[in-house]
């Protein structure tokens, strides 16, 4: 999809940002992981989302076309007292099935990469399932490697 907008989103988009947060746990946390609430961003993602569109230490991006295809959250954490330098958390990322394949992934991602530099964001950051292969690829591709491993036992 050659004329997919990226942009950072605003309060109009908000629906279609709830919209994309929903697909994206309905396809890959709703599966993945019994524990998460796969109703969540339909249930309390506005919000949410309303908040990080007016939080200046986030990034809410959306793709685009008619309507949103796509989203990208990112988070941007300052350095503290336990971190000794500022850090950029890419937070959550979905693309519509219909807009892959064309690199809005990639836009995102690169969006993302340019936000939190101007920052001046030491270390960026992402989680994806290990099963979501593509997910993985993806991130990888765009420079992200494996740094630490969540390992869980569900009771």
């Amino acid at each position: 999809m050659s004329d997919v907008t990226v942009r950072t989103a605003v309060a109009g988009d908000l629906d279609g940002v709830v919209a994309s947060c929903t697909a994206l746990f309905a396809e890959d946390a709703g599966t993945r992981d019994p524990l998460r609430n796969k109703n969540w961003p339909a249930t309390y993602g506005g919000e949410w989302a309303s908040g990080l569109i007016a939080d200046p230490e986030s990034l809410v991006l959306v793709a685009t076309t008619d309507g949103v295809v796509g989203h990208l959250i990112g988070k941007f954490l300052p350095a503290s007292e336990m971190w000794i330098a500022p850090r950029a958390e890419l937070v959550s990322m979905y693309v519509r099935p219909e807009a892959r394949g064309g690199g809005v992934a990639g836009r995102l991602i690169d969006a993302f990469v340019a936000w939190a530099r101007e920052r001046g964001a030491a270390r960026l950051e992402v989680s994806a399932y290990a099963a979501n292969e593509t997910a993985v690829r993806v991130y990888e591709r765009h420079g992200f490697r494996p740094h630490s491993i969540l390992l869980t036992r569900s009771e």
